[in-house]
């Protein structure tokens, strides 16, 4: 039975199965988050962000991702990038001081999967997080900078569902799980879309990812257990 299920699903794709179509396409996540964040001997603080919070510390942002597939095979890389930074003046001594907070984060996703149909998708992706906080001191006769990098990757495995909903609207569904440097993680994604032409489409959506990662004791312990959420927008070129 199984052979026989197998047989069915392959003999259901097109005989130009090794004919390939590409995405590209760029996205604004705008996102907040909740959890728990722990650094050096200060310990485990709960933390928490809205989109609104977070808007106003915005320098920087891009994202985008590519996806290349044919009747059994896809190819995918997503790459995430913010940057925020705060600027506060103060005095010490009667002199001018100024604190200057930075932070950047990278997401960088490089995965692939098999077509199980025209609708489904097994995937398996890895993901690779950097996590870039800083501070600039400015003061009396020299500027103190602080930095404390933090970098880590996780594998996944899930799947995705897209469908044509009627007209030019389409659905998208993505969810996986993963583990590696996180003790535990997870994503997932539902988008609506709307095919303009054959080569320019418009998305909305929302996706959430959670991490947990935690490492080090003492002066050099992180932990970074934290679910970013929020609306996605996207513009797509399909080719």
């Amino acid at each position: 039975a199984a052979v026989i299920a197998v047989i069915t699903v392959i003999a259901s794709f097109p005989a130009s199965a090794d004919e390939w179509n590409y995405d590209a396409a760029i996205y604004l996540w705008l996102s907040g988050l909740s959890g728990t964040l722990g650094v050096g001997r200060a310990g485990d603080i709960p933390a928490e962000a809205t989109v609104n919070d977070l808007a106003g510390y915005l320098d920087f942002t891009a994202a985008g991702y590519f996806e290349a597939r044919n009747q059994r095979f896809v190819i995918m890389t997503d790459i995430y990038y913010v940057n925020l930074g705060a600027k506060r003046d103060s005095e010490i001594l009667d002199q001018p001081v100024g604190l200057e907070m930075d932070y950047s984060e990278w997401i960088l996703e490089l995965g692939g999967g098999y077509r199980l149909s025209e609708k489904f998708d097994a995937l398996l992706a890895g993901r690779y997080y950097i996590f870039e906080p800083g501070a600039t001191l400015d003061g009396i006769r020299t500027d103190t900078v602080t930095e404390n990098t933090r970098n880590w990757g996780d594998v996944f495995i899930g799947g995705r569902f897209h469908t044509v909903l009627g007209g030019k609207w389409n659905l998208s569904l993505r969810g996986d799980i993963g583990t590696g440097g996180s003790d535990f993680a997870w994503f997932a994604n539902a988008a609506v879309g709307y095919q303009f032409t054959d080569l320019f489409s418009l998305g909305l959506g929302y996706r959430i990812l959670s991490l947990d990662y935690e490492t080090g004791s003492g002066a050099d312990y992180f932990k970074y257990d934290m679910t970013t959420n929020g609306i996605g927008l996207e513009a797509k070129f399909s080719f």
